[in-house]
Parts: C-alpha cells; sequence; structure tokens
C-alpha cells in the first residue's frame, strides 16, 4: 500500500521545546505533558457487513481520552537534532458497539511513536525554519463484545517514512511554532479472529501549531492544538471496496527541560 498522509506530530515537539535548535550547544531536553484528545473513526456505506450486529456500515466510533505525551530531543552546535516521541492514551472506551443489546462501552487505545532527523536553522530576528525526515509508527484497538461477537478486538496499524519541514516565529516573550509533513505508509485492519485487510492507498493530513513560553532559560511550558485526518481506501471484503477515514483532534500542554 502506497500513502499520501501529512502527518506533524514530530516537529511540532521540536520546535515547542528547542524553539532555536541551532543556537544549542549539544545539549538534550526532555518533555512531558498531557492532551485532551477526540478520536473518531467512520466506516462508509460499503464497510463490511457480517450480518446481526456485527455491521460497521455507515457507523462511527468515537472516544474521548487524555493522551500522556513524552520525548527526548538531542540538538547539535549546528542545528542538526534527533527526536524521539511517543504518545499513549490513558484509560478510554469506545462506542462502536453501543447499539448491540446489553453493551456497554468497549475499552479503547491508541499511541503513536516517533523518531525524527532534521536541521534547523535561526535566523538574526529569532525565526527558525527546519528541514526534517523520520519514522513513524500508530497503533488503534477497539474492544468488541465476545460474546456475541466471535472475537474480541479490531486493530488499526500504520507505519512508514515521512518528510516535512516547519516554522517558528517568536512573539508574546515565548515562541509560536508549526509543522507539516508527508509519508509513505502500510496501513492495515485486522481482528484477532483471522480478519486482516491491508489498505491500497491511503491519503490524509495533519494540521497544528503550538506556543512555547520559558519559565526559566532550561525550563519552558507548550500549549499546542493538532487536528488530523486521514482516509484509508480498502479492497473488496463482502461486495465492495470501502473507506475508512480517522479524525484526531487534541489540546494539549506540556513541560520540557533542557540539560
Amino acid at each position: 500500500m502506497k500513502t499520501h498522509r501529512t502527518e506533524l506530530w514530530a516537529l511540532l515537539f521540536v520546535f515547542a521545546f528547542f524553539p532555536a535548535v541551532t543556537q544549542a550547544q549539544n545539549v538534550f531536553r526532555v518533555y512531558g505533558g498531557l492532551a485532551p484528545t477526540t478520536y473518531k473513526i467512520s466506516f462508509d456505506q460499503n464497510a463490511p457487513n457480517f450480518g446481526g450486529g456485527l455491521n460497521y456500515s455507515n457507523k462511527t466510533a468515537k472516544s474521548s481520552y487524555t493522551a500522556a505525551n513524552i520525548g527526548l530531543t538531542w540538538a547539535s552546535p549546528k542545528g542538526i537534532y534527533v527526536d524521539f516521541a511517543a504518545s499513549q492514551s490513558l484509560s478510554a472506551t469506545h462506542d462502536l458497539w453501543n447499539s448491540v443489546p446489553n453493551t456497554s462501552p468497549q475499552d479503547f487505545s491508541h499511541d503513536t511513536y516517533t523518531l525524527t532527523g532534521g536541521y534547523s536553522h535561526a535566523f538574526a530576528q529569532g525565526v527558525s525554519v527546519s528541514g526534517f525526515g523520520g519514522f513513524i509508527s500508530s497503533n488503534t484497538v477497539l474492544n468488541a463484545p465476545n460474546p456475541p461477537f466471535g472475537f474480541s478486538k479490531d486493530k488499526f496499524d500504520s507505519q512508514g517514512i515521512f518528510v516535512g519541514a516547519g516554522a517558528g516565529v517568536p512573539a508574546l516573550r515565548g515562541q509560536f511554532s508549526g509543522s507539516i509533513a508527508i509519508a509513505g505508509m502500510k496501513g492495515k485492519w485486522k481482528d484477532d479472529s483471522g480478519f486482516n485487510n491491508t489498505a491500497d492507498t491511503t491519503f490524509g493530513f495533519s494540521l497544528g501549531g503550538a506556543y512555547t513560553y520559558p519559565i526559566t532559560p532550561a525550563l519552558g511550558v507548550t500549549a499546542d492544538l493538532r487536528y488530523q485526518q486521514y482516509k484509508y481506501n480498502f479492497g473488496v471484503v463482502t461486495t465492495a471496496a470501502y473507506a475508512v477515514t480517522e479524525k484526531i483532534a487534541s489540546l494539549g500542554v506540556r513541560l520540557g527541560y533542557r540539560f
């Protein structure tokens, strides 16, 4: 499967906690925080209908949760940096199977891991720009009632390589930043009873921005807003090809410390 996916996850961390990477002198930065998040996954009218309550056609699953975000960045004096970021949903449920009799909301999880390498350049007025690339892996699990179904969870996985660019602008005693990227990805939908389908194509985009305020020269606090949307185009399973769309929106706060 080939994917054209816009992903700003990695560099928002770098700009949010390293607003002028080229001014750093072989330093590390660790960061962590929480982000209230809304996740939706929608199936179109051609999605599989296996009969009875096991019907995905025209359904949408929603989950609202808090994500825990952590990461580590290394930056050289020449503006080269490497960043590792991880995000994991905390305790959460989804409502895909609420229409099934005697079924309560089922458990849900979503996690993302990103490894980024790039180059950042800071101009005299404090504006910074960057080019970057890396690897991203995401996993989403939606539990299902078993019985009556013959499986207990659906899992959506995607992995791939991305490239992109970003920028930071000083303002209000801090810095605003943002980034955008395009990736070649692989995606798959499977359950724990043998169902397995790989998407033929996937297209998506992400939009977001961050504001960082330096509490001290080493400690900073960042607020960021992100919106992501991805559309997976799957081949024939029952009668026709179908599409699945993910939408993820989050507003988070995190602390970063440089040493």
